[in-house]
């Protein structure tokens, strides 16, 4: 795979995660919830997630698109990402946030 090819996969991979976290976050603050950290910490630690689980999958080329958690942030399904990662974003915005009623 050319090397433009693999850093298109991994754009398209970050701007999923990136719309994939912004539609959670604006579903839960229709629900009354406001952020106590900015959205971008939010950003942060779930791109880290997706980075970290590049790397433990240990596939060559270690690309964004091979992390085992991305299951689990595009569909919340089961995946092979240790740590309880089934509900990442919503865990992560979770313990960010609080109810303004």
């Amino acid at each position: 795979m050319p090397c433009d090819d693999r850093d298109q996969i991994e754009r398209q991979v970050i701007a999923d995660v990136l719309d994939t976290v912004e539609a959670k976050l604006r579903e839960r603050e229709r629900q009354g919830w406001r952020l106590t950290v900015p959205r971008s910490r939010i950003y942060a630690i779930v791109l880290h997630a997706v980075i970290v689980s590049a790397r433990a999958a240990r596939r060559y080329p270690a690309t964004l698109d091979g992390a085992d958690i991305l299951d689990a942030i595009f569909d919340g399904a089961e995946s092979g990402a240790p740590g309880g990662a089934k509900r990442l974003v919503e865990d992560v915005i979770g313990r960010y946030s609080v109810h303004t009623n």
